[in-house]
């Protein structure tokens, strides 16, 4: 039989054994020319496609260099912030590797239990009330070992003055931000103290903090966030030193349409149309959204002749940007001699189009009424009068009025809200809901509604009326109290009904105490912040109960009842009085406050116990808004 099976002979077995060697020194030599780094962060810039195979492979060399170090604090903790932060999604703000990392981070302070690097990233993992006491706790082994702290004792301290700045305790915030900046000279912590001061009511110490840390080497967007803070504090040519120094880091972006609008806030509108335009001419992209802030300056506070050149190149781009030509009247109040274009006198035109629509809509709902009662008479069906006088007409006018008193308040104090919804390139002007352009608008359909309202009732029941409170005061007087009782009752209800839904895990905690909707709330809000809490109080509690009541009890109602039956001219205006509350999940609620209104406005021949019912519902709204906004 043939043999191929090699034969080992002493010199190949030297072979052999040369070989082995030989790849093990080459190996060897290899390891010592390239040595495995345990900063974590040049691991994160190799992990691309094949993350996790690299991942891991990544992992075993860690875990081969701890072996051959096994005392060495920082490879274990590098290789935890590895875990931590590789797969770390910074648009999702999601971590699917934080269990892991916690688990790294304990038997890394199992193995460490006294190191301050350790000890330190074990704070990471920790928030609020826990991270706190935590803390605390390490600033007595800082006390007790200052030796083994010196270079890391700082960091307790700043973590600790983050961690209460954080909860609003800006006392102690300030007290460890101090401690933290004695240990670190080169910390610049005065953005935060400055928040702090300013918490305190200490806008001076707050100012001079900040100043003091004005520095040209500090990087752009902080430089920025500084100026802002003294902008806030009353502070500008402070604010304006920042500012020009952060446009120095021409490395840092800057949002300078911010920039500007935080000058315009402050009184700065000169300052502000350099960075406006500066911010036009930089940015190739958004371009009629910053034309818009432009022409919105310049209208406001420019010259006639900067207002004109800015409105031209803002329409110019498109027919859309200004369709109702409101910025083109504006430009006209500021500058009468403006040249006008055709596209200029369409713009208007379709204004008046679009007011005059507004009375015409309301016959949509008007003209079927007048039919139904039309041929319910003409069969001989009687339809009992009521004590009020209003008819479909006075109901016409009531809708087409209110119609035009919500599409005026829109277009005058809040018309780049109004573009933005047919026009991704335009911005909203407001994206705080508090601010005080909601407050107008608030004050100004509300005012006119009030206006329009009171022109709609007759005298002679205004007359009635004083001769009821004169003569029958004892009537009057309990019709207001049926309404309050009335009121406290929908209450209950609505409280029987927030449980309810809270079988089906649905929370109506804070709509249940204001019984409003979110953006009736902030306008509420806007008017108490920017303006007086008693003309929120006018507003809210005794000028809308009595308007609305008078328009769905009084006009809506009387006008139905006159040619349909009672029941469904209730059921109609309480419907439409709920719709128009804008919040879902309350339309019960609202549809049953309109529907005992009604009821009652009929029984007594009166709005007398409607309007107590609504003044005391709002009433007890306010006062949930005052505590909320506490």
């Amino acid at each position: 039989m043939l043999n191929f099976a090699p034969s080992l002979t002493p010199m190949s077995l030297k072979h052999l054994l040369f070989f082995v060697l030989t790849a093990v020194a080459c190996r060897h030599a290899v390891a010592q020319s390239s040595p495995f780094t345990i900063d974590h962060t040049q691991h994160l810039d190799r992990l691309g496609n094949a993350k996790d195979s690299l991942y891991q492979s990544i992992l075993d060399q860690y875990k081969d260099f701890i072996w051959r170090n096994p005392k060495d604090p920082n490879a274990r903790l590098e290789r935890c912030r590895f875990i931590q932060t590789a797969y770390y999604d910074d648009y999702e703000e999601y971590n699917p590797n934080e269990e892991a990392a916690e688990e790294c981070a304990r038997e890394l302070l199992n193995v460490f239990p006294k190191d301050p690097d350790v000890l330190l990233y074990a704070s990471e993992f920790l928030y609020g009330d826990t991270a706190i006491a935590y803390l605390k706790k390490l600033t007595l082994a800082v006390e007790y070992d200052p030796v083994l702290w010196k270079t890391n004792g700082w960091k307790v301290y700043n973590q600790l003055a983050e961690q209460y700045a954080n909860t609003d305790a800006h006392r102690e915030a300030l007290r460890y931000a101090t401690r933290a900046v004695a240990s670190n000279d080169t910390l610049d912590l005065s953005l935060l103290q400055a928040r702090a001061y300013k918490g305190i009511k200490q806008i001076d110490s707050a100012i001079a903090v900040l100043a003091s840390h004005l520095d040209s080497t500090d990087v752009g967007w902080v430089l920025n966030q500084k100026g802002r803070m003294l902008l806030e504090l009353g502070a500008p040519a402070r604010a304006i030193e920042a500012f020009n120094l952060a446009a120095r880091d021409t490395a840092t972006h800057q949002d300078l349409a911010a920039l500007a609008q935080a000058m315009i806030d402050n009184g700065l509108h000169e300052e502000a149309r350099a960075y406006l335009l500066k911010d036009y001419k930089q940015n190739q992209w958004k371009t009629t959204q910053r034309a818009q802030k432009l022409l919105e300056y310049d209208l406001a506070h420019g010259t006639a002749d900067s207002a004109a050149f800015s409105y031209k190149r803002f329409t110019d781009e498109k027919f859309m940007n200004d369709p109702l030509g409101v910025y083109r009247l504006e430009l006209f109040v500021r500058s009468p001699g403006a040249g006008w274009s055709w596209a200029d006198a369409g713009r208007v035109i379709l204004l008046i189009c679009t007011i005059a629509l507004a009375f015409i809509v309301p016959y949509l709902w008007v003209l079927p009424i007048h039919y139904i009662g039309a041929i319910r008479r003409a069969r001989g069906k009687l339809i009992p009068e009521t004590s009020f006088h209003w008819g479909l007409r006075h109901f016409w006018v009531a809708c087409s009025m209110l119609l035009v008193c919500d599409l005026l308040s829109i277009l005058l104090f809040d018309y780049p809200g109004f573009l933005s919804n047919f026009s991704e390139e335009i911005a909203a002007s407001q994206t705080n809901p508090i601010n005080k352009a909601s407050a107008d608008m608030m004050l100004f359909f509300s005012t006119t509604s009030f206006v329009y309202t009171v022109a709609l009732i007759d005298p002679e029941d205004i007359r009635m009326f004083f001769s009821h409170l004169r003569y029958n005061a004892g009537l009057i007087r309990r019709q207001f109290g049926l309404g309050i009782a009335l009121a406290f009752l929908l209450r209950i209800g609505l409280a029987f009904y927030q449980a309810l839904l809270g079988a089906f895990h649905i929370n109506l905690a804070e709509e249940v105490s204001t019984v409003m909707a979110s953006s009736v709330v902030d306008n509420i809000v806007s008017i108490n912040q920017f303006y007086n809490p008693v003309l929120g109080f006018m507003f809210v509690v005794l000028l809308v109960p009595f308007y609305e009541e008078v328009l769905f009890r009084g006009i809506f109602l009387s006008a139905c009842q006159r040619n349909i039956p009672f029941l469904w001219a209730n059921i109609a205006q309480s419907l439409t009085f709920a719709l128009l509350h804008q919040k879902l999940v309350l339309i019960p609620f609202y549809f049953a406050f309109g529907m005992v209104a009604g009821h009652f406005a009929r029984k007594t021949q009166s709005l007398t116990a409607g309007v107590a019912l609504h003044v005391t519902n709002n009433f007890l709204a306010f006062l949930a808004i005052l505590y909320l906004q506490r």
